[in-house]
């Protein structure tokens, strides 16, 4: 699937308030080009480790735990695996599956496939977003208190839960008839190499996530990353990821250590997503001026391509803006003066670069 970047931009995807539509229209006034779902956490069952968790064996969703020893939990987890099975092996469809989400659990998507399809815009692209498998397997817990992650099986439980239904998602998005982009939302990533998740290995995490990217890849979808923090960035290259989305406003010297990595990724296609607007810092962003915020990625897109090899212009077309993280948290003023920043900055980039 050929997309360019061309510093379009998009978003995370949380949303302070409370209307589905509402958010939807500003998205699409904000960033036309690459238009994004909303996810609202004011309601509950839009929670990161609740809205794309149902279907997983032994699951409960106010405690936020998988419960191995529940009387169900063999006979749920054999019908989990004969339902991917069928999938796999062509003998069901995915939006037949119960890996197909209900308007009820992502209320937001179904709210910009509305808007899509009755023509209230032409994008170019439009973006998904899933909690990935290392955030949801160290979210979720054992009875004990201890991650998922750490038990192979319910592991497996969750990685083939997300890749099955962001598969699901690029095939419902690529009704639109334009490229697709499916975050896979790692916050938690920002722990790993830590004491937080001592024990989990390096070959663990990009397994899961290679194997995620490769069903959102199979269903035509541009498989990418958002990490709102610092982590090991080669480890996204590894896994296979399309779109590497970070936090360019406190991270971006870190980010550059991994210049010849990012180098080898841009030579094949990879995009970069610039996370410059700083939605983690309030009085930041209330500071914050699109002139400045462009020159920071302009000073940075010549670093790049210094370090890397590849010349600055291959850069850009490779690059998308977003905010630093979802907006969620931000009251709807903030979060309104992040979308003006970001298309701001968008608008800017372009016409520096003539794109």
């Amino acid at each position: 699937m050929g997309f360019r970047g061309d510093f379009s931009a998009t978003l995370i995807g949380s949303f302070p308030g409370r209307d589905h539509r509402q958010a939807v229209s500003l998205i699409l006034e904000h960033c036309p080009e690459v238009p994004c779902w909303p996810q609202l956490p004011a309601y509950p069952q839009e929670g990161m480790l609740v809205q794309f968790s149902r279907g997983l064996p032994g699951f409960d969703p106010q405690s936020l735990t998988l419960d191995p020893t529940t009387p169900d939990f063999e006979s749920e987890m054999l019908a989990f695996y004969e339902e991917y099975m069928a999938v796999e092996e062509g003998r069901k469809s995915l939006s037949e599956s119960l890996f197909a989400q209900k308007p009820e659990e992502v209320p937001g998507l179904f709210a910009l496939l509305e808007a899509l399809e009755d023509g209230k815009a032409s994008p170019r692209a439009v973006k998904g977003q899933i909690t990935g498998p290392f955030t949801l397997a160290t979210g979720l817990k054992t009875p004990d208190g201890r991650a998922v992650f750490y038990d192979p099986n319910l592991r497996d439980l969750v990685v083939k839960l997300v890749a099955m239904r962001a598969a699901w998602q690029a095939e419902r998005l690529a009704k639109i008839g334009v490229p697709v982009i499916l975050f896979l939302d790692e916050p938690a990533l920002a722990g790993f190499g830590s004491s937080t998740f001592v024990g989990v290995s390096r070959e663990e995490v990009s397994a899961a996530l290679s194997e995620v990217a490769e069903k959102v890849r199979a269903a035509g979808g541009l498989p990418g990353t958002h990490v709102c923090a610092n982590t090991e960035w080669d480890l996204l290259v590894e896994a296979g990821l399309s779109v590497i989305n970070f936090d360019a406003f406190d991270y971006l010297d870190r980010f550059l250590l991994y210049a010849s990595t990012l180098g080898d990724y841009l030579r094949r296609g990879g995009l970069l997503a610039f996370g410059i607007v700083p939605t983690l810092k309030p009085e930041a962003l209330k500071a914050a001026e699109a002139e400045g915020l462009s020159q920071r990625v302009g000073e940075a897109l010549g670093r790049l391509s210094a370090e890397s090899g590849v010349d600055e212009e291959t850069v850009a077309r490779a690059s998308l803006i977003t905010p630093s993280c979802g907006m969620g948290t931000l009251g709807e003023d903030l979060a309104q003066r992040a979308l003006v920043l970001t298309k701001q900055v968008s608008q800017l980039l372009k016409e520096r670069y003539g794109l």
